[in-house]
């Protein structure tokens, strides 16, 4: 994991070496212990750090926004529009669930179009009048306030 001390304006990468289980669920924060290269001793007790923590990565896989899912029983489905905009309902496989993307493994093919939120005011064959919405294509997710750089000591990315 990459932890940034801001006092030292510098970066380096940690490992998580324990953790407690015991998960604050009103924070949704668990105690985490990670060892980070300090041979220097620049990194003094008492110092504050920032920490970003992959937890799973995709490359050139299709995602959706993840408001373009809806549940039905057990099964995921996405609202998809034809070439004539209308409505169809489709179960989909989704990989990947970051908190603002889905990665979807099946049912669906690169620029189909997913309609996003307000499913339920949608019939299947209506046909509808869509605005499209530029969406993000990277799922990073980081607290409000935190401050991190995705370089290591060396600078490479």
């Amino acid at each position: 994991m990459q932890v940034r001390v801001d006092a030292l304006d510098r970066s380096f990468t940690g490992k998580v070496v324990r953790f407690t289980r015991d998960v604050n669920f009103e924070t949704r924060t668990m105690e985490t212990e990670v060892d980070v290269e300090n041979r220097d001793l620049s990194i003094d007790p008492g110092m504050y750090a920032n920490t970003q923590l992959l937890l799973n990565h995709a490359d050139n896989v299709l995602t959706i926004p993840v408001e373009a899912l809806v549940l039905r029983g057990n099964k995921d489905m996405v609202y998809v529009l034809d070439s004539q905009n209308h409505v169809h309902q489709r179960a989909v496989e989704v990989g990947l669930r970051g908190s603002q993307l889905a990665e979807i493994k099946s049912g669906l093919a690169e620029g189909e179009r997913v309609i996003v939120g307000g499913q339920e005011k949608y019939q299947e064959g209506e046909r509808v009048t869509p605005v499209v919405e530029p969406r993000r294509v990277r799922d990073v997710t980081r607290d409000a306030g935190s401050t991190i750089d995705l370089h290591d000591d060396g600078g490479e990315q």
